[in-house]
């Protein structure tokens, strides 16, 4: 978009009062030919649209930007929001410091709040009048407090705190926004590695913000880089919304300055991450694929690009310990100023220090970055925010108007004793096609979750063998195929999509368990563990070295063991094994709800917006026929009110077994038995000793003990034979969420022909036309009407703005 923002914003309040004076002056005319009957009604639409109009004038005026910052581990997401905001407030720290959100809102006032949750054990209240470094401090206890406490304490809530601070971003004149705009910026912690209520609310807000991702680029082990990709598609799933709207930056790029060639070395890794981000976001954001190939990237180092605007401070001392960072840390890239400069760096003048200042800025790519932000929110600032203010104004008083106008009108027209009759039968005409088709749309889209109920009945009761998940893709692909749904492209992916990455997420939690068997040294440290409670993964982390403690690793582990306990210390140890088996099983359970629980959150957010997508093309193709067939009867169904899809009652839950049955059986024992006997050659007078074998009958505990193999495809069985409930809720979902919007579509329809039925009435009965007054005055006035309705239609059309 290649308008300044505020002047996208003042274009459409220009658009809005001329909507306004057009209806003022279809109003004026209009009732110089109605009965006084119609001006209570008309004066009443006027009133509204007068309403209406300031709120949506209010709202351009007064926008909120919003700016959500989330970044994979030591991105430099916190350096990041200090720069956005022009001053150290938010704690950086070389250790991992996402403990909770901070928001941040323009003031011009300075104050923190820092909120009381469950369990704080750090100092709450609002502070006002309070200095940066104050801020820091007062952050940073809370932080570290609850870092040092949440293992202990997992069921403590993480600090939720507000800054209130004149944000360098309205402050700069480069910044072309609307004059009230308000700035907010959301520092987002990795939600998946903290599963705070309090966080997942935080990231409801996302879904009208503008997103910067951070990614580590001084991560160079393959390892740790693969994990940083994975991190940043996490990242992507939990600020839910389209990618488009994110911008992805390279943090920590000045890494590459120390490289003899690095011009080279950094194209290449640019060249190479991006090509990897976009990869691993289109395999698994697949209804995304178009928005991820024209995803922004950019270069940036947070770092000396903060410092480079704290060395511009008119406090001396700011300053100062700005410039001794700037020569401590990065002097490869001032290296060629230096050499002109006093070494002790309090002796440079402010030329020096504005020098070395710009050479920072340039070469941190601070410019960069602020020239492709900047782009980005003139880009896609007003597409969040106007269609939403638009359509509230429509649905306050712009639809009521151009219904009325072409209703009245229509109605009119038709008045007639000739013609009334026939467009009372035409009215029963377009109820009964509109109906119809309504009826016929709905049934199209319910086809394949009918199906899919039906085939998970045949798959239990053992009549069908077929895989459930390829029908899912199968019955969404065919829907896919007809119109109108052939114009969404990959957008219900996540409905099929789901399963193999729900798969996905069981494999990896069950082969970190897997491997810590086999190899004897427990690891637990995976993304995915990370998503659960601390406590569970310290239970279920005890639970696997007792198990290997007993000697179930190594070869036991990886091949398995058929056993037969016969003594008292080997029933007892195998049926610790099957005791810590069995808890093995119990903490699973336990991790995997946790874990699922979350993963479940994304997963439902993006069927939600696959649905969403659905159901906006299935309103529109609707919309779009029913005003084919009543053209004059304005039919509009309101996005906002209609696509209300309940993603509360979509849950996903898996359970699992584990341990071995334990078998009574029976050994024969040798057993020697002293018997004595008296011999001839002693005349049977001495007795002589000797030993026979005899054997006698024992009880054992027998068992075949698993192989870790063996508890893992077990393990994943369970979880492929819990996919048919799952293929089972997510149809009976989908129809519940299809009925649901049947009915207050069929509701909305027949309010609006009902509303016309009354008018053609009222005008049969107000109203006497003559052919010649007809004809001169109100087949005009019609037009006239249905070019004020297509004004109202193409009030953010011609901005091309979506939602």
């Amino acid at each position: 978009m290649n308008n300044q923002v505020y002047e996208v914003f003042e274009a459409i309040e220009f658009k809005a009062k001329l909507l306004a004076q057009c209806w003022q002056n279809f109003h004026i005319e209009i009732c110089q030919h109605l009965p006084e009957t119609y001006l209570p009604e008309i004066e009443k639409l006027s009133h509204n649209l007068e309403t209406a109009l300031n709120q949506l004038v209010n709202e351009l005026r007064y926008p909120t930007l919003t700016l959500a910052t989330t970044g994979t581990t030591s991105s430099g997401k916190s350096t990041l929001v200090n720069l956005l905001c022009g001053a150290e407030i938010v704690p950086v720290a070389v250790s991992e410091m996402s403990a909770g959100t901070v928001t941040i809102e323009y003031n011009t006032q300075k104050s923190l709040v820092i909120y009381e949750t469950p369990g704080a054990l750090w100092e709450c209240g609002e502070w006002k009048g309070i200095t940066e470094e104050k801020i820091y401090q007062r952050l940073y206890q809370a932080m570290i407090t609850y870092i040092e406490n949440r293992e202990t304490q997992p069921n403590l809530a993480c600090p939720q705190s507000k800054i209130f601070y004149p944000i360098r971003l309205l402050n700069d004149s480069q910044w072309e926004l609307p004059q009230g705009t308000t700035v907010r910026i959301l520092d987002l912690p990795g939600l998946a590695y903290v599963g705070d209520q309090g966080n997942a609310n935080v990231i409801k807000q996302c879904r009208e913000a503008l997103c910067i991702v951070t990614y580590n680029s001084a991560e160079t082990d393959s390892q740790k880089v693969h994990s940083l990709l994975q991190e940043v598609v996490q990242q992507v799933k939990d600020l839910g919304g389209s990618p488009a709207r994110m911008l992805f930056t390279l943090n920590r790029i000045d890494v590459f300055r120390a490289d003899k060639n690095w011009p080279e070395t950094e194209n290449r890794f640019c060249e190479s991450t991006i090509a990897n981000i976009k990869r691993e976001l289109t395999q698994q954001l697949r209804e995304y694929s178009e928005e991820i190939e024209n995803l922004e990237v950019v270069k940036l180092s947070t770092w000396p690009a903060l410092l480079s605007l704290q060395m511009q401070s008119f406090d001396t001392i700011y300053s100062g310990e700005a410039c001794k960072k700037a020569d401590n840390y990065f002097s490869v890239l001032i290296e060629d100023i230096l050499e002109d400069l006093p070494r002790n760096t309090q002796k440079w003048s402010v030329h020096d220090k504005n020098r070395v200042a710009q050479a920072l800025w340039q070469k941190s790519y601070g410019q960069e970055f602020h020239d492709n932000l900047r782009s980005h929110i003139n880009q896609y600032f007003p597409q969040l925010v106007i269609p939403q203010i638009i359509e509230r104004f429509n649905i306050a008083a712009g639809n009521a108007v151009r219904e009325w106008s072409l209703q009245t009108t229509t109605a009119i027209v038709n008045s007639s004793e000739e013609q009334y009759q026939q467009e009372c039968d035409k009215i029963s005409q377009t109820r009964s096609a509109l109906q119809s088709l309504l009826e016929e749309s709905d049934a199209q889209l319910k086809k394949p979750c009918e199906d899919l109920e039906l085939k998970v009945k045949q798959v239990s009761a053992g009549e069908s063998t077929e895989d459930l998940v390829n029908h899912i893709k199968k019955v969404i692909g065919e829907l896919q195929a007809q119109a109108p749904y052939n114009q969404l492209g990959e957008k219900l992916f996540p409905i099929y999509g789901c399963f193999p990455e729900l798969n996905k997420v069981i494999n990896q939690v069950l082969e970190a368990v897997a491997k810590s068997l086999e190899t004897g040294k427990v690891d637990l440290d995976t993304p995915n563990l990370k998503r659960a409670n601390v406590l569970s993964v310290n239970l279920l982390s005890k639970n696997l070295q007792r198990l290997i403690n007993l000697g179930y690793t190594g070869s036991l582990a990886k091949e398995g063991k058929k056993m037969e306990a016969r003594t008292e210390a080997q029933k007892k140890e195998l049926k610790q094994i099957n005791e810590e088996l069995n808890e093995l099983a119990i903490h699973l359970n336990i991790i995997l709800q946790d874990v699922l629980k979350q993963v479940s959150q994304q997963v439902v957010e993006r069927i939600y917006n696959s649905v969403s997508e659905l159901f906006r093309c299935h309103l529109a193709y609707i919309e779009e026929n029913a005003n084919n067939q009543a053209p004059h009867i304005a039919i509009k169904f309101p996005e906002g009110q209609l696509i209300k899809v309940d993603a509360n009652q979509l849950t996903f839950n898996f359970s699992f077994q584990n341990g071995f049955p334990i078998h009574q059986g029976t050994w024969e024992e040798q057993i020697k038995v002293e018997k004595k006997e008296r011999v001839w050659y002693t005349l049977w007078i001495w007795e002589k000793t000797f030993y026979e074998t005899e054997y006698q009958t024992r009880s054992s505990d027998n068992a075949a003990i698993p192989s870790v193999e063996d508890l893992l495809t077990s393990w994943i069985i369970q979880s492929k034979q819990q996919e048919a409930e799952i293929v089972n809720k997510i149809a009976t979902w989908l129809i519940t969420q299809i009925n649901c919007l049947k009915k207050t579509v069929s509701q909305i329809q027949d309010d609006i022909i009902d509303r016309y039925q009354a008018r053609l009435d009222k005008a049969h009965q107000e109203t006497t036309l003559d052919y010649e007054k007809q004809r001169n005055i109100w087949v005009p006035m019609q037009e006239k009407a249905q070019n004020l309705s297509e004004d109202f239609d193409s009030l953010g059309q011609s901005w091309n703005l979506k939602s």
